[in-house]
């Protein structure tokens, strides 16, 4: 690593870990300060967005001046099941929209404590359905999801493949968090070392999103069969404290016969695209997105 990308990432690395947490502010305040701080981080001008509404969920799409139309990525944001909004992630959706030659479906599902499991996953399947029925290339629909929204596409995934419906044509999962027991050992091995996330954090976060038992499928779907899946690109950093649920994911995957891939990146921590603007790793992880996408759609 050079001496830009260090002092870039000690800059990071600083400001997450002064940022509160939602049990020191309330969630309330915790979602606003989200929404705040990603008013820093703009799509590029070329992007053209487009606003509407599937039933009663907010959603947008998302338009490079040239792609692909036979292309479509639906994105599935993170926030730990109780934060995050197609504000928050626009940019990093945006990026992948350009590095994919893509239009993106990017969307506000309903969030815990206040609409508790199944009530985002239920808005997640109303979206795919919703994509299925309007476009005219089902079989080239790709899914992007990061963090609890991996949670969620995953889950998405085991019922498609549970129904035989028609899959994504593949899926990338950004630091997944799928294990809402947090039970792996990289929880305690990386503490300190993701300025994101805690496992401390994270089990309160889980029992905010439900009270029923974590280790049941569509809650923690690392738990889920995904034989006959279509591929599935995994992108998780080194640092993170959610690492092993990549790890036992790929493992799984490559057992049940599904093409995986596997990134683990040096240094990085959880969802480090975020910081695609400022990280050189971000923009790189980004463009290995695209080029996933683009040999499977």
């Amino acid at each position: 690593m050079n001496k830009k990308t260090s002092i870039i990432l000690s800059a990071i690395f600083k400001h997450l870990k002064s940022q509160p947490t939602f049990e020191s502010i309330g969630i309330k305040s915790y979602r606003n300060l989200l929404e705040k701080s990603a008013k820093a981080f703009k799509p590029d001008k070329s992007i053209k967005l487009e606003s509407f509404c599937i039933k009663s969920i907010e959603a947008q799409w998302l338009l490079p001046l040239h792609y692909n139309k036979k292309r479509i990525i639906m994105y599935i944001h993170g926030g730990g099941y109780i934060a995050g909004s197609i504000n928050s992630h626009r940019d990093l959706a945006s990026r992948i929209a350009l590095a994919s030659n893509a239009k993106v479906l990017i969307f506000n599902y309903r969030l815990a404590p206040e609409h508790p499991f199944p009530s985002g996953l239920m808005d997640v399947k109303t979206v795919y359905q919703w994509l299925e029925d309007n476009f005219l290339y089902p079989h080239r629909i790709s899914l992007v999801a990061d963090s609890a929204g991996a949670g969620l596409g995953l889950a998405l995934l085991s019922e498609l493949l549970t129904k035989g419906r028609t899959l994504p044509s593949c899926s990338v999962l950004i630091s997944p968090w799928i294990d809402l027991e947090c039970k792996n050992k990289s929880l305690i091995e990386n503490q300190g070392k993701d300025p994101m996330l805690g496992q401390d954090i994270l089990k309160k976060t889980a029992r905010l999103y439900t009270d029923q038992d974590l280790s049941l499928p569509l809650i923690s779907p690392i738990n889920n069969d995904f034989s006959k899946s279509s591929p599935i690109l995994i992108q998780a950093g080194e640092q993170e404290v959610l690492i092993d649920d990549s790890i036992i994911l790929a493992e799984n995957l490559k057992t049940s016969g599904v093409e995986v891939q596997l990134e683990i990146w040096e240094e990085m921590f959880h969802v480090w695209h975020y910081f695609a603007k400022y990280l050189s790793q971000g923009r790189l992880a980004v463009k290995q997105i695209g080029d996933f996408i683009k040999k499977y759609s």
